[in-house]
């Protein structure tokens, strides 16, 4: 009976844990959201500028030739360029290129999280450390992800100063200042003791042979400017025709990102650092990194940008469809896979042949209620997608139809009752606080 009670009370301790970080998630959302409502009317252009960006997704997704381009450019103004058809050759491109190095720092990239490559290095003796605030919290609280530019939406400043408590051997204060402090101090240390960096990319714009870097907390560019080397991974769906379709999809992801009309630091990236000054003789490595090194992931992007789903990779990552999801403010991160996270995610983690069995679960939980297309700015349809995926991976007995009627009427009844669930626990953990004293 003892063990059983015991079993019992731990299972209403993980419920309650999750129902807290949900509630955390739902508050950061909710933040973004009002930021963007407060700016929204100070993008006069907003729809031109939607449409801009539709129409440069739709000429680089599957555009080999623009791939083509934008390679040669790249190497024209001495970046290093690979080509990686599968998460096993970019990860052992990132080991060659790591060399002999036994410490690495990172910047936040959703592409490293899709092909696992901070596990893939640590395994081979490798110290990776996360700059980015977020993802430094993620990493130390071996945590998943709840959203693609604010990773640690989901926890509290108290459930952080637990993990950093614990990390640093030390009492720390629950509040933001003292959190940010503490993990600045440290990553600070780690910058400036490696000689590698590595980062994702926003945009890379074919035109220029250029990289664009977008961040707010400026640890991407000390990243980036490591003595020895600067190394890139990016999909090649990040492609741009030229930089001034990739400086209107960084406006976008911006606001529909964070609600903010500018980020802090824009990074344009066209080789390394050189200098004429001395009888107009060019010398190359001035400042920062003395090579750097672009790795084009595909990962079966080609194979879907071939395929029914190609809109897919129109996604710029700014995660707007999390804010929005009725599933995902019920679910959290359950409804994805990972760093694949919503209605999005769960399809590309289906079509990718990562975790399918997880993915298939995860499709069952979608709505179908549009808000993500509606919501999206490139207008994305990711239900019709999930409906699609949906009648494909078992055999129905249904007609077509009525089975989406089915799967329509099953995710809300499912959903009902598990935000009736989440509400409950919320509510009775609240009143127990209250009865405390709390």
């Amino acid at each position: 009976m003892g063990e059983l009670a015991s079993h019992s009370e731990r299972g209403s301790s993980i419920r309650l844990k999750k129902a807290r970080q949900i509630q955390a998630m739902r508050k950061a959302f909710n933040v973004v959201r009002r930021r963007q409502r407060a700016n929204i009317r100070r993008i006069t252009d907003l729809e031109d500028r939607k449409k801009r960006l539709r129409q440069a997704r739709e000429k680089a997704i599957g555009n080999e030739a623009l791939l083509k381009q934008a390679i040669e450019n790249l190497r024209q103004n001495g970046i290093k360029v690979y080509r990686a058809d599968s998460q096993e050759e970019a990860v052992s491109l990132v080991i060659s290129e790591i060399d002999d190095n036994r410490l690495v720092v990172k910047s936040k990239s959703n592409l490293t999280k899709e092909i696992g490559l901070t596990e893939a290095l640590e395994a081979v003796g490798i110290e990776v450390i996360e700059t980015d605030i977020g993802d430094r919290i993620i990493q130390l609280g071996g945590d998943v992800p709840s959203h693609p530019t604010g990773p640690a939406s989901h926890l509290t400043r108290y459930d952080i100063a637990k993990i950093l408590s614990a990390h640093l051997g030390k009492t720390v204060k629950p509040t933001a200042q003292a959190i940010v402090e503490l993990i600045r101090d440290e990553i600070s240390a780690y910058i400036n003791k490696a000689t590698i960096g590595i980062t994702g990319a926003n945009a890379i714009a074919a035109e220029d042979g250029a990289i664009l870097l977008l961040h707010n907390e400026g640890n991407i560019i000390q990243v980036a400017m490591r003595p020895e080397k600067h190394i890139v991974l990016a999909g090649i769906d990040k492609i741009y025709p030229g930089i001034e379709e990739a400086l209107n999809m960084l406006k976008l992801q911006t606001f529909y990102a964070t609600g903010a009309l500018a980020t802090s630091f824009l990074n344009i990236i066209a080789g390394s650092s050189q200098t004429a000054d001395i009888e107009k003789q060019l010398i190359k490595g001035v400042h920062g990194p003395k090579e750097i090194c672009l790795i084009l992931v595909d990962n079966h992007r080609s194979d879907i940008a071939r395929s029914e789903y190609k809109e897919l990779l129109y996604c710029i990552g700014c995660g707007q469809c999390l804010l929005v999801c009725p599933a995902y403010i019920v679910y959290g991160n359950r409804f994805g896979v990972d760093s694949q996270l919503g209605g999005r995610g769960l399809v590309y983690s289906v079509l990718s042949l990562e975790a399918p069995a997880r993915a298939d679960d995860g499709l069952e939980l979608c709505l179908s209620c549009r808000k993500c297309q509606q919501h999206c700015p490139l207008a994305i349809d990711i239900p019709s997608m999930v409906n699609k995926l949906r009648l494909e991976k078992d055999t129905k007995v249904l007609e077509p139809h009525l089975q989406t009627a089915y799967d329509f009427v099953r995710a809300h009844i499912e959903w009902v009752g598990s935000a009736i669930q989440l509400e409950a626990v919320l509510l009775i953990a609240r009143l127990l606080r209250l009865s405390a004293g709390d």
